[in-house]
């Protein structure tokens, strides 16, 4: 466990004590945007990673190597007493000018902003992903903690709305906080795709197996497409079903599960289409990546997809959990090169004007120094 050392720095000009934290156990879009980021922050940041997973945390510093990194034990529920004294311990030990709690969907990290609110440390929360309350105690207990942050931020105006209607919050309040992305400029160290049969037309999908994500809709799709071979990145629990699902439809000869791909997966995977057919969706990293990539994209209308694709310009859009529209859409794209063509360069010139890292990195500088608490005003004369 690695902490900061020293006496509350007070002078203007000394770096602002940023705890950023992660309570996720696993990799996915949200863990690679705050990796983002980490990085891209500048010297006046001096950055200390707390989690609850040793794998999170590792390459969360690995994109910021001077950052100090410290883990604490996940708590696993309200009685989990030990854990939760040992989240209210690492922010006295800490003692940041302000934590920013990073939520994988809005009802997440409430121990360590009890923590935050215990030992007087200004928080800001930002969300990427609502999902419902698990229950009315879960919603009743959540509003009280954010009553009590700084500054809310959202990764897309869905969920800004989504969090400013759950926390009965006025329109605007929350900041729009967009990810930013590397940008990839199209190049490949390695096209596995070449191990595909000649004159398929390859469709991509790229993320986390779980429900959510939507693979299924993209397997039932599958039949009613000829010369397509699908190529499907990533791994989580929903595997084993989507490996089934495929057989049990005769398709297991055009799927190719390739696990787990270090990012960015657009050095290795170059695709005919990309196709993102989540059910829910708080931004859409993958489908940013996938467009600077110059790969055209077909995702559901849903969520931050909205807004990161512009339907019929830079991607297609097509209904949530329908099989037959996403088929469509990606017959039209295979039969289409002139299609193609103009999707993919449009695409990657959005991309690159409205989600640079640059950008996001700005947006994030802003929204910490605004919050009113004695030691955020610090920050904020640490930053001017």
């Amino acid at each position: 466990m690695t902490t900061l050392d020293g006496d509350d720095a007070t002078e203007v000009g000394t770096p602002l004590r940023l705890c950023c934290y992660v309570g996720s156990d696993e990799l996915g879009g949200m863990e690679m945007s705050v990796a983002t980021l980490l990085a891209g922050l500048d010297d006046s940041f001096d950055v200390t990673i707390m989690g609850v997973s040793t794998l999170v945390v590792e390459m969360l510093t690995r994109g910021r190597p001077t950052a100090r990194s410290m883990i604490v034990p996940a708590v696993q529920n309200k009685l989990d007493i030990r854990s939760i004294v040992a989240h209210v311990r690492a922010l006295r030990e800490l003692r940041p000018d302000l934590l920013l709690a990073n939520l994988a969907q809005l009802y997440d990290a409430q121990y360590a902003m009890l923590a935050a609110q215990l030992n007087r440390v200004p928080t800001v929360a930002v969300a990427h992903c609502v999902l419902p309350a698990a229950s009315s105690s879960q919603r009743l207990s959540f509003n009280f903690l954010f009553r009590r942050v700084q500054a809310l931020g959202g990764v897309s105006r869905s969920v800004c709305a989504q969090v400013e209607e759950a926390l009965a919050r006025s329109p605007g309040s929350v900041a729009l906080l967009y990810n930013g992305v590397p940008d990839c400029e199209a190049r490949l160290e390695a096209n596995a795709t070449d191990g595909i049969a000649a004159g398929k037309f390859v469709v991509g999908a790229v993320g986390r197996l779980v429900h959510e994500k939507g693979f299924d809709v993209l397997i039932r799709a599958l039949p009613k497409l000829e010369d397509v071979h699908l190529v499907v990145v990533g791994d989580g629990p929903e595997r084993q079903n989507l490996e089934h699902l495929g057989e049990s439809l005769g398709m297991d000869d055009r799927i190719t599960f390739a696990g787990w791909s270090d990012a960015p997966w657009t050095s290795q995977w170059r695709f005919d289409a990309l196709a993102v057919p989540s059910r829910v969706e708080g931004f859409g990293l993958v489908a940013v990546e996938g467009l600077l990539a110059e790969v055209p994209v077909v995702a559901s209308k849903v969520g931050g997809l909205t807004e990161v694709l512009q339907d019929g310009t830079t991607g297609v859009l097509v209904p949530v959990d329908d099989p037959t529209a996403r088929a469509d859409a990606l017959r039209a794209l295979q039969h289409d090169p002139d299609l193609q063509v103009r999707l993919a360069r449009d695409g990657r010139r959005d991309a690159r004007e409205r989600f640079s890292v640059e950008a996001m990195v700005r947006a994030y500088e802003r929204f910490f120094v605004e919050p009113g608490h004695t030691r955020a005003e610090r920050a904020r004369q640490k930053l001017c």
